[in-house]
């Protein structure tokens, strides 16, 4: 503690010089105290007025679950390729996962077509 600092205590709290340091000295070993040893100090009721101010009052929010929207135009494209697909010779017949992806094999090999629409740039 700096001379300074026993100065504006005692100024500030009309305190005796004796008085600021002694004040000083409780309050660095306050700060130097964790939550769990401040708390022992206190009775029932602090300790719960102390819990009740610490809640910060926000819920959990439930996850919605929303009906996915199903792209016209990309189901139109899927459609079209598989019917390509289902023309050409593959190992077995192609398989449409949802209105943007088919699964397919060709001579032995898995292969999957993946239809992407972009976002227009801004």
């Amino acid at each position: 503690m700096t001379e300074k600092d026993i100065k504006k205590a005692m100024t500030a709290l009309e305190l005796t010089r004796e008085q600021a340091i002694e004040l000083h000295q409780e309050d660095e070993q306050i700060d130097k105290m964790t939550v769990t040893e401040a708390q022992s100090d206190l009775t029932a009721e602090q300790k719960k007025a102390a819990k009740a101010a610490t809640i910060t009052g926000s819920k959990k929010r439930t996850k919605v679950k929303r009906e996915r929207k199903v792209d016209s135009r990309k189901k139109f494209f899927i459609d079209k390729i598989y019917d390509c697909l289902n023309g050409c010779l593959l190992d077995d017949k192609p398989e449409k996962v949802n209105e943007t992806e088919i699964h397919f094999t060709y001579i032995g090999e898995k292969y999957t077509v993946k239809l992407i629409k972009h976002r227009p740039q801004k």
